[in-house]
């Protein structure tokens, strides 16, 4: 997944190169509102550990929905609030975040980059401890950013298209169980320990921006 994303930004960089010379420069004003809908698919990357305990955490993925509404100040700046649905596989967040971003060049395909930040709350999380592993991760609501570079293009007047590569960052609690020899212990159903943990994700991004 690293290698297709390290692909994926060298194309899209070289992708605006070569089309952005020939491309006429923007003549209307562009302030005003903007929404976007984009969706993400990205990966864990890193390890977690606790005790003395390490898990990769490729293991962990993430599909997301987000929506944004924002104000696009001039060709090369926007900022706005977002809220979305991240769904793993046993848990999901509901992040809600203050968004930033920043078109290169005043042409219809321009290099963008952007950066949320803000808190992810739960929407539900399994109760029952992974059946190998014997964790629950992102058991807890959290800090939650993420940013990324890729290239807008102007489909036409009121619509552009965004592909990007980003970075995401989940904090979270990994619940696990440690084994008392005092009393009976059942892993594979409950857990007694906890620990604060950043989760890392890189991935792909694609959204529709209107207005």
């Amino acid at each position: 997944m690293k290698k297709i994303v390290l692909v994926g930004i060298s194309a899209l960089l070289l992708f605006s190169h070569l089309f952005t010379q020939a491309q006429p420069g923007l003549k209307k004003d562009v302030s005003g509102f903007v929404y976007m809908t984009s969706l993400g698919i990205l990966t864990g990357v890193g390890e977690l550990k606790f005790e003395e305990r390490r898990l990769p955490n490729n293991k962990n993925f993430i599909i997301n929905l987000h929506q944004l509404i924002a104000y696009q100040f001039n060709p090369y700046i926007t900022t706005g609030m977002g809220v979305g649905v991240d769904v793993w596989k046993r848990t999901a967040f509901i992040p809600v975040y203050a968004h930033f971003d920043v078109n290169f060049i005043d042409k219809p395909i321009t290099p963008n980059w952007f950066i949320n930040v803000g808190y992810a709350f739960k929407w539900y999380v399994s109760s029952q401890p992974e059946r190998v592993t014997k964790v629950i991760h992102a058991a807890t609501t959290g800090f939650h950013a993420e940013t990324g570079l890729g290239v807008k293009v102007k489909i036409k007047e009121n619509l552009e298209f965004l592909l990007a590569a980003h970075y995401k960052l989940q904090q979270s609690d990994l619940k696990y169980s440690v084994i008392d020899p005092n009393v009976t212990n059942y892993p594979s159903i409950s857990t007694n320990r906890s620990k604060n943990m950043l989760y890392h994700f890189v991935g792909l991004k694609v959204g529709v921006l209107y207005w």
